[in-house]
């Protein structure tokens, strides 16, 4: 009975990453299309059932205005869903947003934080940024920065804000 019960389980598995594998495509296409409202609409479905990628994506259709009101509070919503699974195009964005003051109050250090962090993910803008970011700090406002980063990775980015 308990290997039927795994096989079962293991086959749901299947079935619904596969699922979500042929929405996310049809959302690719609509997006492709600029049938941006037709895209979100897919990847929110996606991203509601926890794929970083699609969080990160609608928060930065939230964040653009794609398909969707442009809606900061939505857009962060999403990004940090994505940041707190490590996804690191969340993480820079995040970082942008509070570098330019969009959603947030500009905050040269959280950008900071924010840009250490998708660096260490793998973004390869994330460094650039972070060398914009650090200008505009002293040596320990960015100190702290690395240090709030690092403790955030520690934490498996939970809690990061």
């Amino acid at each position: 009975m308990r290997i039927w019960m795994q096989a079962t389980a293991a086959a749901l598995l299947i079935l619904t990453s596969g699922a979500q594998a042929g929405v996310w495509e049809d959302g690719y296409a609509d997006y492709q299309r600029k049938d941006y409202a037709a895209a979100v609409a897919k990847w929110r479905g996606v991203a509601q059932s926890g794929n970083r990628e699609a969080q990160s994506l609608v928060g930065i259709m939230y964040f653009q205005g794609q398909g969707v009101p442009q809606d900061y509070p939505q857009a962060i919503k999403w990004l940090h869903m994505a940041a707190a699974q490590g996804e690191p195009k969340a993480m820079f964005k995040l970082g942008s947003m509070y570098a330019n003051g969009q959603g947030f109050v500009r905050d040269h250090q959280r950008a900071a934080m924010w840009f250490v962090m998708a660096a260490e993910s793998g973004n390869p803008k994330a460094e650039k940024e972070l060398t914009k970011s650090a200008a505009e700090l002293s040596d320990s406002q960015l100190a702290t920065a690395k240090r709030l980063a690092q403790t955030c990775i520690k934490r498996e980015f939970q809690g990061c804000e």
